[in-house]
């Protein structure tokens, strides 16, 4: 039986771990979960259970609260095994913004310049994650397995409660509510939740010293307006297009080129098909 522990369990990719783990029928897993809002506190916990792989998903938003959580898992890396495998849930936000079509790969340079344009939550999000990312990197300097996945945009049941727009695309659609957008140049790719789970197995089995970076998303671009005007005429949903002064690209779509040649891995639910599950 493979022994797994989640750090940041009461998130979005937290939640998809716990239940897909809890339900594969080919491998049977023991999954142990810790957050800062749950009971089983990061914080608290004075030895973590001997496992095969641990999957760092803790979000902050504050560098400094984020320093305090590492170390402690740090420390508590100390009673175990440095042959348990390590895998950072980063983000794509480390990249920037990008105002062209151009999809990112894991080969570029990443430094807080490129976060001009992020404002607030947003910026704190793309700053923690590049810090961890360095924090975890020094780890695999040290013996630790480790490797990195820069995650970009889901679907999937456990998104609908989040506030994201295909999140709320779906949710105006079952409710029967108009969707208001703005009407500028924005591309986004969505993999389903059940194949972000598969990715993020196969990266953290494959965790080394070296600790490897992949790009975790579908690399198939998806025009926004384009497409919340074909879901809201399919199911007569009235649609507000808001025309912005000034019009530019916002192109998050990730390279996933490395992942599929190095680990075989691929995407198997579109986002046309993830989405009609969705609805009512």
């Amino acid at each position: 039986m493979n022994k797994i522990i989640i750090l940041g369990g009461s998130g979005f990719i937290g939640k998809s771990l716990k239940k897909y783990l809890k339900k594969n029928k080919r491998k049977k897993y023991k999954v142990f979960s810790y957050s800062r809002k749950e009971k089983k506190n990061i914080l608290k916990i004075k030895k973590l259970p001997d496992s095969d792989l641990i999957f760092y998903c803790i979000k902050c938003n504050k560098i400094s609260d984020s320093l305090k959580y590492f170390n402690h898992f740090k420390k508590l890396l100390t009673y175990g095994s440095k042959k348990t495998k390590i895998l950072f849930v980063s983000s794509g936000a480390v990249y920037g913004i990008r105002n062209k079509k151009k999809k990112f790969n894991e080969n570029e340079v990443i430094n807080l310049k490129k976060l001009k344009g992020f404002k607030n939550k947003n910026l704190n999000y793309a700053k923690e994650k590049i810090f961890l990312e360095k924090k975890f990197k020094i780890l695999s300097q040290n013996g630790y397995k480790v490797s990195i996945a820069r995650g970009f945009s889901f679907v999937g049941k456990n998104i609908l409660m989040y506030d994201y727009f295909i999140s709320q695309l779906i949710n105006s659609i079952n409710l029967g509510k108009k969707i208001v957008i703005n009407n500028h140049k924005t591309y986004r790719s969505y993999m389903h939740e059940i194949d972000l789970c598969k990715w993020l197995i196969k990266i953290g089995n494959n965790s080394s010293i070296n600790c490897p970076i992949y790009n975790v998303g579908s690399d198939e671009k998806i025009d926004i307006t384009k497409f919340a005007k074909e879901l809201c005429s399919k199911y007569n949903i009235r649609l507000i297009i808001k025309k912005p002064k000034n019009i530019k690209y916002d192109f998050y779509v990730p390279s996933t080129d490395l992942a599929k040649r190095n680990l075989k891995l691929k995407t198997t639910i579109n986002l046309k098909d993830a989405v009609k599950q969705l609805i009512n």
